[in-house]
């Protein structure tokens, strides 16, 4: 059960925000209607002058003066740009106050209406230390009630998938599927799901159902292919190659991602490279080539011309760069491996 301190210091907020969001939209449209009236005036009295000569002089008088006073042009005007956004930023922040406090308030804590919720008020511009001061204890009351859904989410999740011989690993959100990772975002219902840390599927429904169909495809299309080593291998060794050749064939080493885009290429079909498009390109993921790399350098290590290929370790800055570095799955879960950086052939490490 959430503290009744925090819903108490919500509500007050709530009640705070609510008056001033009132006593704004009340000026607003205060405003809105002298400038309005102020303008009908106006008009008012130039038809009146119009059709009464005798009262010309007096009317052109009021007139002039109604002018000269510029209270719409230097008062009222000015003010309108800054109440229409702070009506903004009013409503924005008693909205999220108030599912906040729904949030708390419901049988069991409404995970996605209050991680809504203090999404919003952490991106509102209204500075208020009040507000800053009860985000911490709502970002916990959040995480508390992710943990909560995670446990049931994950109890089911587990079961089905130990009926189809898989174990589930990991704590909530972050499960872990052998080689894969499942992270879930109960807030936005939805998982990401990743091959070691290659992303392979951006967004999976937060369903145990869509869950098993994604790991299942994701599964099939990286573990299930039946691979020739050998081909793979001299593939490999062409592209590191044409890498090497590039850029002056000195260095013995060549950069695994360059290796991995020259891999593809040399995968295409004939009818491909003469004539290229997507209906004729044959897809090979990241991930993909993550998982045979380690298959045929490191499991099952394949020769070519007496060679062997080996995978040099990435420094901290290449593996932060996706761009200069692979993540490589050497083990049975996906946080058991390596970043690589580049790639080498020869007869011993």
């Amino acid at each position: 059960m959430p503290d009744a301190g925090l819903i108490d210091a919500l509500e007050s907020l709530r009640e705070h925000y609510g008056q001033r969001q009132k006593a704004t939209m009340n000026l607003l449209g205060a405003i809105k209607s002298t400038t309005g009236t102020l303008g009908k005036v106006g008009k008012t009295l130039r038809e009146y002058g119009e059709r009464s000569p005798a009262a010309s002089d007096a009317i052109a008088r009021a007139l002039e003066l109604l002018a000269a006073s510029r209270l719409r042009d230097e008062v009222l005007d000015p003010l309108m740009p800054g109440l229409r956004r702070e009506v903004k930023l009013l409503t924005a922040q008693t909205t999220a106050l108030k599912d906040a406090l729904a949030a708390l308030r419901a049988e069991s804590v409404d995970v996605v209406r209050l991680g809504h919720a203090v999404a919003a008020l952490r991106a509102n511009k209204l500075p208020d230390s009040d507000v800053a001061a009860l985000l911490p204890q709502l970002a916990e009351e959040l995480e508390q009630g992710q943990r909560a859904l995670g446990d049931t989410f994950g109890l089911s999740l587990r079961h089905a998938f130990a009926e189809r011989g898989v174990e589930l690993g990991g704590r909530p959100p972050r499960f872990e599927l052998g080689p894969f990772e499942l992270v879930a975002d109960f807030v936005s219902r939805a998982a990401t799901l990743s091959y070691g840390k290659t992303l392979v599927a951006k967004r999976v429904p937060l369903s145990v159902e869509a869950v098993l169909k994604a790991y299942a495809r994701e599964a099939r299309a990286i573990m299930g292919r039946d691979e020739d080593g050998a081909r793979w291998i001299e593939q490999l060794h062409g592209a590191w190659e044409s890498v090497r050749r590039r850029r002056g064939g000195a260095e013995a080493r060549a950069n695994i991602v360059e290796c991995y885009y020259e891999l593809v290429l040399l995968r295409q079909s004939k009818a491909f490279r003469s004539a290229p498009s997507k209906q004729l390109f044959a897809d090979y993921s990241r991930a993909q080539f993550a998982h045979d790399f380690y298959a045929f350098t490191g499991r099952r290590p394949q020769l070519h011309q007496g060679l062997r290929a080996f995978g040099l370790v990435a420094t901290k800055s290449q593996a932060d760069n996706p761009e200069r570095s692979i993540w490589i799955i050497e083990g049975d879960t996906p946080h058991a491996g390596r970043y690589i950086a580049d790639v080498k052939f020869d007869r011993d490490e």
